[in-house]
């Protein structure tokens, strides 16, 4: 969603007994498939459920698919009980289709190449796709090349909501030369996922950024909104080593720290990012690629001080998901980097210790001295997909599935849930019901565990229930407050432009260069670097993965791409 998505709490999180709700009735749903969408403002646009039967007046064909989360970011918000879920129920009652269900805690790439190599494809899988020149879409894209993806292409024109998702919210870019391959031939193999539905207001705005516990700041008398640049980040770590704050269980707190295996350590270091949405920068009239920048000694300097005076967590690039979120609910972290993480925090830390919420420092200034904030294309650049075997036995039915999500009657559903249990339209817009939405506050699982935002967002695209559907503000959490406004102080940034990382591709010895860094690992010889014995040898380290692309012929590879892109007047880096 990083671009990712959140993992499930871990098991630390807060024990909340099980609410007894009556929406839990799981009987009384049965007859939702159409009742729970009487509501409904409009189902013009809703394929017919039944799509692929001869009859349509008969109830579909029941059919049980496997579907496999091949993504971290998106398996882990699943419902306790995957398949009798109410919203689950529902929408196998009006497209038949019941899914086995597995998620993976390992690597995308190394799972993706399990199942093509053991030929094991489950009938439907879920996967990130951020290109196809490298990581799990490179994977995804070499497999579809081999036949064991199913060439959606012939079902496309059955399926109007499904061809919707192959163009809308995708950046004309990524479209052209990631999803639309000329290697593909002409053949569709995947289905954009959480995408945006063309508006910006409906790009997800992930709220990046460097969060400080609320307390700590306010018995230092510091303003949060103060502290928006490495100076001043600096001089506030160093007062919180000193100022002897403890975590709740009364150990002392960590200066800083991160998620998981570092995610995100780039805020504090974004003094020397900028806007950009390539590979590229302009570097003394000059274009270098961004491994070559200058910055990077800066950047380099700045995160071993943070860890060498004793401001950094020390685990922060080895801590387990489990890990990091341990330190975040007992307020280890006095101030950590990566969204705002509200949806572990508000059952966990906030319900313990409230005085400890967490604010927002900054927003922190980038080089050019603007407000760093998430950068973004018109359309979305890499998203997460689903393809199908090329083995299903049934592709209508995985479609039929997918197509009727995607219907205004079947996102209703997924968002909302049952007419008249979890929701009423009042006006021409559904709103909670009052006691139903006070258990939602109280508890976001049992929101999950009705099935709603249904599997995560797994089958869904194109699409904002935002904007389709805005909450006034007397009925949004104060969660949903909080959220909006870390979202009004970090604003996105729209840039309509072709990235100049796509122009590469036309460089002759693209692939040759390809082949000599597919094993270098920049970031991770970035992070052995941060814990070197000195400041030279780090920056030895540095120059050493420098010296390795420049040998591959980055520079080359940067001066073909300034000249192509000279050319033309439509280029961002």
């Amino acid at each position: 969603m990083r671009k990712t998505r959140l993992k499930r709490s871990l098991s630390l999180t807060l024990a909340v007994p099980l609410l007894a709700l009556s929406l839990t009735a799981c009987g009384g749903n049965n007859d939702s498939g159409t009742s729970s969408n009487s509501g409904t403002t409009n189902s013009t646009n809703s394929t017919n459920a039944n799509s692929g039967n001869s009859n349509e007046s008969t109830a579909p064909k029941q059919v049980t698919l496997s579907f496999l989360s091949a993504w971290n970011g998106g398996g882990a918000g699943f419902p306790q009980d995957q398949e009798n879920n109410p919203v689950a129920q529902a929408v196998r009652e009006k497209t038949g289709v019941t899914l086995k269900l597995e998620s993976i805690t390992t690597s995308e790439v190394e799972k993706l190449n399990t199942i093509f190599a053991s030929d094991t494809v489950p009938d439907i899988v879920n996967a990130p796709y951020w290109s196809t020149t490298g990581g799990e879409g490179q994977v995804i894209k070499k497999a579809a090349m081999e036949g064991q993806l199913l060439d959606l292409t012939p079902y496309l024109d059955k399926y109007p909501n499904v061809k919707k998702l192959m163009t809308q919210g995708v950046a004309k870019d990524f479209a052209e030369f990631d999803l639309n391959s000329p290697d593909l031939e002409g053949k569709q193999y995947v289905i954009p996922m959480q995408t945006p539905d063309g508006t910006p207001e409906s790009i997800h705005n992930w709220n990046y950024g460097l969060y400080a516990r609320g307390d700590i700041l306010k018995a230092l008398g510091v303003n949060a909104a103060d502290i928006d640049t490495e100076d001043k980040l600096l001089e506030l770590l160093a007062k919180i080593k000193n100022g002897d704050f403890k975590d709740i269980s009364g150990k002392p707190v960590i200066p800083s720290g991160t998620m998981h295996n570092g995610w995100d350590y780039s805020q504090f270091l974004s003094g020397w990012s900028d806007y950009n949405i390539s590979d590229f920068r302009q570097e003394d009239g000059k274009l270098i690629h961004w491994t070559q920048s200058k910055d990077q000694e800066a950047r380099l300097l700045y995160m071993r001080k943070l860890i060498t005076d004793g401001l950094f967590d020390p685990e922060a690039f080895s801590n387990t998901d489990t890990t990091a979120k341990e330190k975040l609910a007992t307020g280890k972290l006095a101030v950590f980097g990566a969204q705002s993480m509200i949806g572990d925090l508000q059952k966990t830390l906030y319900k313990t210790n409230p005085e400890m919420q967490y604010e927002l420092l900054g927003p922190m200034k980038n080089k050019s001295g603007n407000i760093v904030t998430q950068v973004e294309k018109p359309g979305r650049s890499g998203f997460p997909v689903i393809f199908l075997s090329a083995k299903i036995k049934d592709p209508d039915a995985a479609l039929r599935l997918i197509d009727y999500l995607n219907s205004d009657e079947g996102r209703l559903l997924a968002y909302w849930g049952i007419a008249g249990k979890t929701y009423n339209m009042v006006d021409g817009k559904p709103q909670w019901v009052a006691d139903v939405k006070k258990q939602f506050d109280e508890n976001p699982d049992v929101k999950r565990d009705e099935g709603l935002n249904y599997l995560s967002g797994s089958f869904m695209g194109a699409f904002s229930s935002e904007v389709t559907w805005p909450i006034p503000e007397d009925q949004k959490t104060q969660w949903e407050k909080l959220e909006a406004s870390y979202s009004k102080r970090l604003p996105i940034q729209i840039i309509d432009k072709v990235s100049a990382t796509y122009l590469v591709r036309d460089w002759p010895k693209y692939q040759e260069f390809r082949d000599e860094t597919s094993s270098l690992n920049f970031d991770e010889e970035f992070r052995k670097a941060c814990y070197a014995k000195s400041d030279d040898e780090a920056l030895k380290i540095l120059h050493g993965i420098q010296d390795k692309f420049k040998a591959a012929g980055v520079e080359e590879m940067a001066a073909y791409v300034a000249e192509k892109a000279a050319a033309r007047d439509d280029i961002g880096f």
